[in-house]
């Protein structure tokens, strides 16, 4: 059980606060060219609930991923993407919101569309109580595909990090 303290605790004024985050939900592809124009990958729109370090919120995340067969997977994982670039945006119940930057990670996926992977960012900023939050994370999720026309897809993952203020 959460108690009251920690779901409206502030951003540490005095170095870092370990945080740990969980989130599932939905997402899709856009038929939006991505964050490299004219490269033919659109840009990916994953939404969410979450719950953590910091109390309840909903998630809201872009990426790009671009094949790459130099990622190393299991064998039974045959599909290989490199993250070229993700955002993300957590919304708490009072408005406050933090904002996280990645541009390294990566996916493995089977052929049925089962995948599971890797992100690591950085947390640059926010509104509320996260307006000059700093800090990193790494997120690690798995999800499957469920409508292969337009990529929908189940996400649930982690994030676990740091987050200090400027």
């Amino acid at each position: 059980m959460l108690c009251l303290g920690v779901l409206s605790a502030p951003v540490s004024s005095a170095g870092e606060t370990p945080i740990s985050i969980r989130y599932a939900g939905s997402g899709w592809d856009s038929h939006v060219d991505g964050f490299v124009p004219g490269d033919g990958n659109n840009v990916s729109l994953t939404t969410g609930t979450a719950q953590g370090t910091f109390g309840n919120s909903t998630i809201t995340i872009t990426t790009e991923w671009v094949a790459d067969q130099t990622v190393t997977c299991p064998a039974a994982y045959p599909l290989k993407y490199s993250l070229v670039y993700s955002a993300s945006v957590l919304t708490f119940p009072e408005q406050s919101q933090l904002f996280g930057i990645a541009e390294s990670g990566w996916i493995c996926a089977t052929n049925e569309g089962v995948y599971y992977g890797e992100v690591t960012g950085i947390y640059v900023g926010g509104t509320g109580r996260f307006e000059a939050a700093t800090g990193d994370y790494v997120s690690k999720f798995d999800g499957a595909y469920l409508e292969p026309n337009v990529n929908f897809r189940s996400i649930r993952g982690t994030a676990e990090g740091t987050l200090g203020k400027k």
